[in-house]
């Protein structure tokens, strides 16, 4: 049970990706002993959130079937989300003021003893102790006690920079800046990623902006335009500013529907203008095939739940943080953006969804149907569906390809519309990850000769030799091959692993 990672050969990641409780937070209950509830994800963003909130502690976190065992992953920060450093029953609508001590709570974690930095370091070493690569914590965008009223001060700045040193003094070394009252405040934002580079440079400050759950300007929404993240001036405008100082940025929160759609249109526009690196969240093949980062929260706890729940597609976590071992997360490169726009849709029933703008309406959300970064636009067709899918793809670092096809929300559910996609390359890549269904692929370069190539699954299994074409520089795989390569007990989305030979 869970998402332990298998052990191979591979180099161990250096990526910053995590898993985040916040969505298992939801599903479990807070006390111990306590038989797990399954509150639907939809509400989180509400008043769910604060049933939420009270669903993490020692014994949700570290007891027996907790989310720190069985979510673990050597490759992955464990970040405890919204809820660690506040007393239980606090609601930020009236109590916003409690927020951001980053001082364990220790009713919810008695096991944390000490001064501020001891108690973080116990947790920090509990979570090592369970196979994570470290802790991480959600970090409110304010000073606890902070009056509403009064901007950013000298005051604030020691105020952070002792809660950046208690992180040095335990060894946390990732910080998920998140709502607060200096949550668009992006002078805030850049003191803490430049103090933390100063005084404790292996912390990673991930930033973010936060913003409503789709993209768009909501009255245009309402009246069916195809809401785009751009449309939002003053959202889009801060986080172009946030993404090009942050070490690592989060896309931030999404609807289930649009999770791809709406995801997507935002790595499209903030990629160009990111220093750092991008973390897309849970959209795993996106992270995967564009080179970001993920903060994964599917996990063991919904499994079942609704169409929505990814928590039925764990194998895909599996299948990412493989093949970035063999292609990390990067920053910069030649990002290229279609100018064609897919438009997904999907009609919210009243009181379906936190986001009360959307209940009740039709909503629409665009994004371009072909991103790259370092390597050509795909060429993709529609498929047997008529329609076309989102595609992404990068040439890494290491010169490893990928492209994934990602499915769409049409007609009332989410699926692969299947499609055909040709990659073309300069030059013969020694691996290429396949992500997603659709009708067939073709791969092909300009330079450079192989003599075999080999398909298997990332989740491993047995070799299957590929043909080739005459030339050496071009091979196809249909949707029967890859269904054929890929078998997995739950319902991920394929994820193929070829390796190519040259003479």
């Amino acid at each position: 049970m869970g998402l332990a990672l298998e052990k191979t050969n591979l180099q161990k990641s250096g990526q910053r990706s995590y898993y985040c409780t916040w969505l298992a937070q939801n599903f479990i209950a807070a006390e111990a002993g306590e038989e797990r509830a399954t509150v639907r994800p939809e509400f989180t963003g509400d008043q769910g959130a604060n049933c939420a909130r009270d669903k993490i502690n020692e014994h949700t976190v570290f007891g027996k079937g907790g989310m720190a065992q069985v979510n673990a992953r050597e490759d992955l920060y464990l970040v405890l989300d919204d809820g660690w450093d506040v007393p239980y029953h606090i609601d930020p609508s009236v109590q916003k003021d409690y927020f951001g001590s980053l001082e364990v709570n220790t009713k919810r974690f008695p096991c944390a003893k000490g001064d501020p930095a001891e108690r973080l370091k116990i947790l920090n070493e509990r979570a090592k102790s369970l196979g994570w690569k470290g802790l991480g914590i959600w970090v409110a965008a304010q000073k606890c006690g902070k009056d509403y009223h009064l901007p950013f001060s000298e005051a604030d700045k020691e105020y952070w920079r002792e809660r950046i040193l208690w992180c040095k003094q335990a060894g946390v070394t990732y910080w998920k800046v998140d709502w607060g009252i200096l949550e668009h405040d992006n002078a805030f934002r850049r003191f803490l990623t430049d103090t933390a580079r100063e005084l404790f440079p292996e912390l990673t400050i991930e930033q973010a902006i936060c913003c409503p759950p789709v993209n768009g300007n909501t009255e245009q929404l309402q009246r069916g335009a195809i809401g785009r993240f751009q449309d939002d001036e003053k959202i889009s405008g801060l986080a172009k500013q946030a993404v090009s100082f942050s070490e690592v940025f989060r896309t931030y929160d999404v609807t289930p529907p649009f999770s791809v759609a709406s995801t997507l249109d935002r790595a499209a526009y903030l990629l160009p203008y990111a220093k750092g690196y991008l973390n897309v969240e849970d959209e795993l093949y996106l992270a995967a095939a564009l080179g970001c980062q993920m903060g994964i929260m599917r996990s063991v706890y919904g499994r079942g739940l609704d169409d929505w729940d990814d928590s039925d597609r764990l194998k895909e976590a599996d299948a990412a943080l493989f093949w970035q071992r063999i292609a990390p997360p990067f920053t910069g490169g030649k990002v290229e953006v279609s100018e064609e726009i897919l438009a997904d849709e999907w009609t919210f029933q009243e009181d379906e969804f936190w986001y009360q703008a959307v209940n009740g309406r039709t909503i629409r959300q665009g994004a371009p149907a072909v991103v790259s970064r370092n390597a050509p636009p795909p060429k993709v067709s529609e498929g047997q569906t008529g329609t076309k899918p989102f595609t992404v793809c990068s040439l890494n670092q290491s010169g490893a390809y990928s492209v994934a096809v990602l499915p769409r929300t049409l007609n009332g559910k989410r699926a692969y519309v299947g499609g055909r996609v040709v990659c073309s390359l300069d030059r013969m890549p020694h691996k290429i990850a396949l992500f997603g269904f659709a009708d067939s692929f073709e791969f092909q370069w300009c330079q450079g000769k192989a003599v075999s190539i080999t398909a298997v699954s990332m989740l491993g299994g047995n070799e299957v030799e590929i043909p080739l074409s005459e030339e050496g520089s071009i091979f196809r795989i249909d949707v029967d091959l890859i269904k054929k390569i890929w078998k997995t007990d739950d319902k991920s989305a394929p994820a193929v692993l070829f390796t190519i030979r040259g003479n």
